[in-house]
């Protein structure tokens, strides 16, 4: 078998800092030292910008964290970091939720629209298709869905691109945090196809 298209190795780093208790992955093989170095620099960034989020610093605060591998095949690792912050006396703790998602044969990690082709009308298609779902699954929403940004949220799942929103931000606490997985294949004519997405495909 080709070595080049096996998954990466992962490896779990355990973070103890301050009132935090935090698993972070980490890439320890597979493809070469420099992609594994800048992957592994751009997981640490962001747990360390959640944790800032999470209220490290803040007195009487405990936060516990994890991670999980989402794709990690055909050249490509989506993953994602999650951490959950509880302040003493408050009605209830806080998770917050972030990803990635890697070439990793080079490392870069990938904003939503570099996924798409240039000029195509990627935020419309997402846009309906997550309006059918909130419709379908008749979702409470705290507000009218107004579409998603530029720098949405999002991983890849197998053959789909998962949308997903922050708690608080479409419906009430309760609910969770808002996931809508959208195929690969209804996506196709937009998608580049030499991308992360792309390499779903086939």
């Amino acid at each position: 078998m080709n070595e080049s298209i096996l998954p990466v190795q992962i490896g779990t780093k355990h973070l103890i800092e301050k009132q935090a208790d935090v698993y972070v992955p980490l890439v320890t093989g597979g493809t070469n030292a420099q992609a594994r170095k800048r992957m592994n620099e751009r997981i640490e960034q962001q747990v360390k910008t959640l944790l800032q989020k999470a209220g490290v610093s803040e007195p009487n605060t405990e936060i516990t964290g994890m991670y999980e591998i989402k794709t990690n095949q055909r050249h490509v690792l989506s993953l994602t970091n999650s951490q959950y912050s509880y302040t003493q006396s408050a009605a209830h703790g806080m998770t917050y939720l972030r990803s990635l998602t890697f070439d990793t044969t080079t490392g870069k990690a990938y904003r939503l629209n570099e996924l798409f082709k240039p000029g195509s009308p990627y935020q419309q298609v997402i846009n309906e298709q997550i309006k059918q779902q909130i419709a379908e699954r008749d979702l409470p929403l705290l507000a009218p869905f107004e579409g998603i940004a530029p720098n949405q949220f999002f991983y890849i799942a197998d053959k789909a691109l998962v949308i997903y929103f922050q708690l608080y931000d479409l419906m009430p606490y309760a609910y969770g945090f808002p996931y809508f997985p959208i195929s690969v294949y209804s996506l196709a004519s937009i998608v580049k196809e030499d991308g992360p997405l792309g390499r779903m495909m086939y």
